[in-house]
Order: structure tokens, then sequence, then C-alpha cells
């Protein structure tokens, strides 16, 4: 009985094996990634890895990068909030965290699990790339990985944003590779900054799948869903006119179709979604220190122990702060201070997080302004650390 209390939270407990098993069951079939080790198999548990983000799959093919030592992760705390996945991350021990904004608790829990032996698995960017290559890396980890005196492996995914991209609901099967980029020892990382690791960490993870394509994409349905990210039309800036079907992405304003081929790129300018999605950015950029954007939205809230409910909500973003407002709430927070990024899914809703309670707003109308808030927030970001410098 003392046996397997003391198994419940870790990675010895039949919890574990299931959730893996589980995993390997749907994800084990699909061909095997190229991993790309250099000096991993010289690294002994505990150790830290740490990777771009490019697809929802990225998380299985770390785990069988480190499943000799049962590895854990850093996850979005939306995946201990329903009852079921709470129930088992409450014997798995995986390590919640609230992404993008100010988390005391994360810290402290993995530290304890390196303590244990067990090796950890972190996204600095924790948020799903757009267009195929890694976000801007928000929260800064240098100093904390310093502190904590176990090697540190850096690792890059390539080719899982094609495979299953943030907007796209069916997954290809398509090459894949995980490369280990560099380790940093303890010694090493002693001798340096938290601003060097934190460069470093961006230099070594950092990927542009258009860089080193895999393979090539027969497929006749590539562009099924990409309208949620490119939500402008790249030829007449239209908004929300963007819509796609097969290999097509076609606007309704001004009557324009791009089609993707084989090598994911556009058969016209903009040859890439990277392209488009900078064209985007570029048009939301001028006057975005004028912005005054409102949505109404329908909230669903989920407390910490997992409870939820319902409500409408109004949603207001300026170039200074976005604020959200309810018959039970009203909350700001400020652009490029509280809030440094939002999370978003696809087609859906945005998260926030507010008395240690997350919310996930969906736009009662058009659902594309997710995608652009989102942008949005980044732009506003961007500028505001660009002034603090100069």
């Amino acid at each position: 009985m003392a046996e397997a209390k003391s198994m419940k939270k870790t990675t010895d407990s039949p919890y574990y094996k299931f959730v893996f098993g589980l995993v390997k069951l749907i994800f084990g079939s699909k061909p095997k990634p190229e991993f790309i080790l250099n000096d991993f198999d010289k690294v002994k548990a505990p150790y830290v890895i740490v990777s771009n983000h490019e697809s929802f799959n990225d998380f299985y093919y770390l785990y069988q990068l480190a499943k000799r030592d049962k590895p854990l992760f850093v996850i979005n705390r939306y995946y201990t909030t329903m009852p079921f996945l709470k129930f088992l991350n409450k014997r798995v021990g995986m390590i919640p965290k609230k992404i993008f904004f100010d988390d005391m608790s994360s810290p402290v829990r993995i530290m304890r699990t390196l303590k244990k032996g067990t090796p950890v698995i972190i996204y600095p960017d924790p948020r799903l790339c757009f267009d195929g290559r890694t976000n801007y890396i928000v929260e800064k980890g240098g100093a904390f990985f310093k502190r904590l005196g176990v090697d540190i492996v850096l690792c890059q995914v390539n080719g899982a944003y094609f495979e299953k991209p943030k907007w796209r609901k069916t997954r290809y099967r398509t090459p894949v590779s995980v490369t280990v980029k560099r380790v940093l020892k303890p010694a090493e990382l002693q001798h340096m900054t938290g601003e060097e690791i934190d460069k470093l960490i961006v230099d070594n993870v950092s990927n542009n799948v258009y860089a080193n394509p895999l393979t090539t994409y027969p497929q006749k349905d590539k562009a099924e869903g990409l309208h949620n990210i490119l939500y402008r039309c790249c030829k007449c800036d239209g908004l929300y006119t963007t819509a796609s079907s097969g290999n097509n992405i076609t606007c309704s304003k001004c009557g324009k179709t791009f089609t993707i081929g084989d090598d994911y790129k556009f058969t016209e300018e903009p040859r890439t979604i990277c392209d488009w999605y900078d064209h985007i950015r570029e048009v939301e950029t001028k006057g975005i220190r004028d912005i005054d954007l409102e949505m109404d939205v329908t909230s669903v809230i989920y407390s910490s122990t997992g409870k939820k409910r319902k409500e409408n909500g109004h949603c207001r973003l300026t170039y200074d702060a976005i604020s959200y407002k309810s018959d039970n709430a009203e909350f700001t927070y400020k652009t490029c201070d509280k809030l440094k990024a939002m999370v978003f899914t696809s087609g859906k809703h945005i998260e926030l997080y507010y008395n240690d309670e997350m919310y996930f707003m969906t736009p009662v109308a058009e659902r594309r302004q997710n995608i652009r808030w989102a942008l949005m927030v980044d732009i506003i970001r961007d500028m505001k650390m660009a002034e603090k410098e100069n």
C-alpha cells in the first residue's frame, strides 16, 4: 500500500504508463521521426529539453527522444482543468503553467521534478507557430536554466508543422526530424549571462519549415482551414474575406484565388504562408497606436478546482490595454506588461487568466477576430519593447 501511494505522482505510476501507452497507440503507427542525436546519448538524467513548438504532435516526438528516462512536460494549465485530464495529471505529475502569465508555481515544480531525477521538457514559446516559423520567444528562461545545475538540451523539430499545423484538422503521414542542436553543460552555463543563454536558445531551437523541406505534399486539401490564419486578402487587404477549400484560398471581395503547390508554396506571390502573414502584419501595423477594437464573446471559465461556468462578456483592445467585462467579472491588462502575448485556438477562442481562473472567450460574430487580436498584441509588444530599448 505504501509503495503504491509513493508511485501515485511519479513516472513509475501505472497512470504514466497508461497515458503514454494510449499516446503510442494513437501515434505509433505513423512514420517515426528521424532523430539526429549528436551528443544526446551522453546526457544523463535529470536534464531539461528545450524545443520549438511546430505542432501539437511535437510532444510525442520529444517523448520518444527521451522516453528512456520517462520525462515530464511543462503544459498549458488548460490540460489540467478538464475533470478527466485533471484526474490523470494528479497521478502522472505533468507541470501545469499559465501561458504568458506570471506563474511562480511552475519553476518550483520544475526544480522539484529535476531533484527526483526526472527530465523536464519545456517549450520556450508554448504557443503553436502560426505560419511555419518559430514565434518570438516571450518567456525568457536563460537565468532560470543557469540555476538548475543540469544539462540543457536544445532541440529543433522540423516538418511537424506541415504534418499537422495549428489551423488544419487532418494529419498527414509525412517525414519529421528531431535534431539535438546543442547540449549546454552546467559548467558552461555558469560562465554565461542569462541573455547569452536566451540567445543560444533562440538560435538553436528556432525553425522556418520552408528553409529545409523534408518532402513534397501531393495532398488535395492542403489549404483547408488556412483562412483562419490568413484572415486578410494579400491582394486587396479585404478583412475576413478569405475562404479556403482544397488547395486554394480565395477572396470574396476581389475574387483572387491563390493555389498551394506540392512544395507547400503558393504558385505566385506571396510564395509562402510566412510571406502572406508578414503582409497582414504590415497592414495591421499601420495605425496600430489608434486601434480600438471591441467584440462580444461567449466565455467558458474554469476555476483551479476544475469547476466551470458560462457567461456572456465583452472585450476591448487598445494600444495600451485589453479589457473584459461581464455581469460577473471585470478586469484590464496592460499590453506588454501583464500581457505579452495571447494564446488562441484557430477559428475558436482566445485564452486569458483572471483571479486564478482560465477564460476561454469565443467571439460571437467573426471567429477570426481571435487571430487578429493575437497578432495585434504581438505588434504592440514588439513596438513597446523597441521603445524601451531606445
